[in-house]
């Protein structure tokens, strides 16, 4: 199954914004359902990192997360496996005229029946609606800082 993106322009330097969505455990501030992150490695973030989190969409869930690749200024890429299944998220950057083109993208890798069910109506219309709300807070935080 093909990832699903979504993409907004920030007008911010990709260094700031490769800096906001790399730190894992700020990821609550601008998440769009309640969210906790805890890091479960020492130093600061790199490939291997893990956290666990407990989120609350659609009931609560306690996922495992390992940070898979960081591309400085780049990309940022990590997987989430819980009870409803094992997904691939990444956020890719790009550098435009005075900002950053910031791609947000979640590839289900494998999932649970329920979702397996859900996920006709998950893709046309959940999934793009949540990277959407999750890219407006980003771009709102980032801006609201420069």
């Amino acid at each position: 199954m093909p990832a699903i993106e979504r993409q907004i322009t920030i007008n911010a330097s990709p260094e700031q914004v490769y800096r906001y969505v790399s730190d894992i455990a700020r990821h609550p501030e601008w998440a769009g359902h309640d969210l906790k992150i805890e890091s479960t490695s020492p130093g600061p973030v790199a490939v291997g990192s893990t956290f666990t989190s407990i989120g609350h969409q659609m009931g609560e869930h306690k996922a495992q997360v390992r940070v898979t690749e960081l591309q400085p200024n780049s990309s940022v890429v990590f997987e989430a496996e819980d009870d409803t299944g094992h997904f691939r998220h990444y956020f890719r950057l790009q550098a435009g005229d005075g900002g950053t083109l910031l791609t947000k993208g979640s590839d289900p890798l494998r999932l649970s029946l329920m979702l397996k069910l859900l996920m006709p109506i998950g893709r046309l219309y959940m999934v793009p609606r949540g990277l959407d709300g999750d890219l407006r807070r980003i771009k709102a935080r980032l801006e609201a800082s420069s």
